[in-house]
């Protein structure tokens, strides 16, 4: 929410919401003036998914990929480590897939936030309160001029016109811990949760020599089929490891476990409470800090 905030001050996003009804105008095409100006000086924060297309489409490892393609980050208001997309070092710092005039050159398995534009899709959801709030955004860049075309859409119409559904239904359970993680500020994971995040929603290889070359299968009591198919097929495995993500960092999710595993979970569970716990806490007393000073200051202000 913080960029949020500063795009709509900028006057890059209008300050409204929108429903997945909601109508607006664009258009993008090859020959329209603005063409290929909004691929540079941008972030792109690459999903679980994004990479597993990606490196697809260009016939990489994982390792090669993120060696040659990415760089570290961290989501916005979280130690969460992730990877974004590393553009060009030229003056308008380029994506590295723009090809000249013809545009994008992995078109057909662009991020999602390349989808998506020019919505924003935005999550809150309180600590305290279990439902999730979605709605949408519209960008609207000096540069860009598609927002002059008459063609009119709904935001569904939109993202089903994009591919985004396939996408987002695929990460749902990423971005479930994602949003938690936000929710909750800029909580206190160990290192080891940190490690299994980055390795989950970079590194699909490193994930399937997790579960197949360690003591996984004996912790987890997975069903023969289950195995068969995570094994011999790349997206099956994807989404079963995001599933298993969010059981491994907040206990969320239905799986079979060995007793041995079930106590490191449920001591994993205590630690986390007791963080969310102390974080609250220390939210609680900063606010009655602000609020006792804020009192002070008026009160000085009358005196005076």
């Amino acid at each position: 929410m913080d960029k949020l905030n500063i795009d709509i001050e900028k006057g890059v996003i209008e300050p409204r919401e929108l429903s997945a009804s909601d109508r607006f105008k664009f258009k993008c095409y090859p020959g329209i003036g603005c063409f290929n100006k909004c691929c540079s000086a941008m972030r792109i924060n690459l999903t679980p998914y994004d990479i597993f297309r990606l490196k697809n489409r260009l016939g990489l490892s994982y390792d090669e990929f993120l060696i040659k393609y990415t760089q570290p980050a961290a989501i916005d208001r979280t130690p969460l480590p992730i990877v974004v997309l590393k553009l060009l070092d030229d003056e308008t710092k380029t994506c590295p897939f723009l090809s000249g005039q013809d545009g994008c050159s992995v078109y057909t398995d662009r991020p999602s936030t390349c989808r998506y534009y020019p919505i924003g899709r935005v999550h809150m959801k309180k600590v305290d309160q279990p439902e999730l709030r979605e709605f949408f955004v519209l960008v609207k860049e000096d540069h860009c001029l598609g927002h002059q075309e008459d063609k009119e859409w709904t935001i569904n119409e939109w993202r089903e016109d994009q591919g985004v559904d396939f996408h987002d239904s695929i990460t749902r359970d990423w971005l479930e811990i994602v949003i938690k993680a936000k929710s909750l500020g800029m909580m206190e994971f160990s290192k080891g949760s940190l490690d299994l995040f980055f390795m989950v929603s970079s590194n699909l290889d490193m994930f399937r020599k997790f579960v197949f070359e360690s003591r996984f299968l004996s912790a987890y009591k997975l069903k023969p089929d289950l195995v068969d198919k995570i094994r011999d097929n790349e997206i099956e495995l994807l989404k079963f490891s995001l599933k298993w993500l969010r059981f491994a960092l907040f206990g969320e999710g239905d799986f079979d476990v060995s007793d041995e595993a079930k106590v490191k979970a449920a001591e994993h569970r205590k630690k986390l409470a007791e963080v969310r716990k102390q974080q609250l806490q220390r939210r609680e007393q900063k606010a009655e800090k602000d609020i006792a000073h804020m009192r002070k200051m008026k009160k000085n202000r009358i005196d005076n």
